[in-house]
């Protein structure tokens, strides 16, 4: 950290600090992607409240997944620089895929066979209940729907919210082919990558390797694209209050306009590192640790289940409970599921954890 009082603290002073707030802001994230699926759950998705105030240009579960790829690219970069190719690959192995194969496993054989319309034996019998469980790979587009499994609600799909997995562990495949030629050390040819990468994928998304299979991934992998950038370009980013306000303003004044893509994305991700690190610190990962994940990849089906069991009630009965549920679950699969995944990385390469 720098020693004179009155200067201005710079995001690379931050380095290796764990005095930050990435835990928090990624459950608040989680929280939100929950919340604001609760309305197309229960089919109310014209009563969001939110709606107007972002004038269409967006809507708060976009920005919450929008939030956790500019923190993983800003932090998986991070990792790539100071641990290099072998513990980056079993970090993110061990970060993404027990508790994604868990929850996969329980969707289908708990809660499929359970909810399912059809006889089990039809249920089991049906490709489509097997050819769910190539969504543990998180490496192709996911499937959605499961034989006779809320086939009556306003939205069919059994889990929505996997669909961001296979555009991370692209961004992250993507990230290690980079991050081998060691171009991540090299802040000017990096930057120049970048800027190149963001101008052909307007016209040509479509042709980038890995990631653009699916134009509605691109918008991820610019948040991710970012977080990647601020890290490399960390030593001349400011973390000052007016510049803070400043991106506030801008933010706000995107909503609406045409040029919305262009400002929103790199103001909002400012405020993001703004907050983990100038705000008061909120030591979560000592207390309560860090079920972001288990929030995001549980939501979904728990607030499905709750809207087939209760149709009637609207979404802030779904969010409420659903809450509950879903943290629980959460905390559950962190800290008998992905700490423990972890340590097995520590005790392998003698590393702290990272997440």
């Amino acid at each position: 950290m720098n020693g004179a009082a009155d200067t201005t603290p710079f995001l690379g002073d931050y380095d290796g600090s764990r005095r930050n707030n990435f835990t928090a802001l990624r459950i608040a994230f989680a929280w939100l992607v929950l919340f604001g699926h609760s309305f197309p759950i229960t089919g109310h998705g014209e009563l969001n409240p939110l709606r107007d105030f972002f004038e269409k240009s967006t809507w708060i579960g976009e920005i919450a997944v929008s939030g956790f790829f500019a923190i993983s690219g800003f932090l998986v970069a991070a990792s790539f620089v100071r641990r290099g190719l072998v513990d980056y690959c079993i970090s993110r192995v061990l970060r993404i895929y027990p508790a994604l194969i868990v929850c996969v496993c329980l969707t289908v054989l708990v809660l499929g066979s359970w909810l399912t319309t059809l006889d089990r034996s039809a249920y089991f019998s049906d490709p489509r209940t097997w050819n769910y469980f190539w969504n543990t790979t998180a490496l192709f587009p996911m499937s959605f729907r499961l034989p006779g499994v809320f086939d009556s609600l306003p939205r069919q799909g059994v889990n929505g919210s996997l669909w961001t997995l296979p555009v991370e562990v692209s961004c992250y495949l993507l990230l290690m082919v980079v991050g081998a030629t060691g171009l991540l050390r090299w802040r000017t040819l990096a930057n120049l990558t970048a800027v190149a990468l963001v101008l052909f994928s307007l016209s040509y998304f479509g042709d980038i390797p890995l990631v653009g299979r699916i134009e509605k991934w691109a918008q991820p992998c610019v948040y991710f694209l970012l977080g990647v950038t601020f890290y490399i370009n960390r030593t001349s980013v400011p973390l000052s209050l007016p510049l803070a306000i400043v991106a506030g303003a801008l933010a706000y004044a995107a909503l609406g306009e045409p040029w919305f893509a262009y400002v929103f994305p790199p103001a909002f991700v400012y405020l993001i590192f703004f907050a983990a690190y100038r705000s008061p610190f909120i030591d979560l990962d000592r207390w309560l640790g860090d079920p972001s994940y288990g929030i995001y990849i549980y939501a979904w089906p728990v607030q499905q289940v709750i809207a087939n069991f209760f149709p009637e009630q609207g979404p802030y009965f779904n969010t409420g409970l659903a809450t509950i549920v879903v943290v629980s679950l959460a905390l559950l699969s962190w800290h008998f599921l992905e700490k423990p995944a972890l340590g097995l990385k520590r005790r392998w390469l003698k590393t702290s954890p990272e997440g």
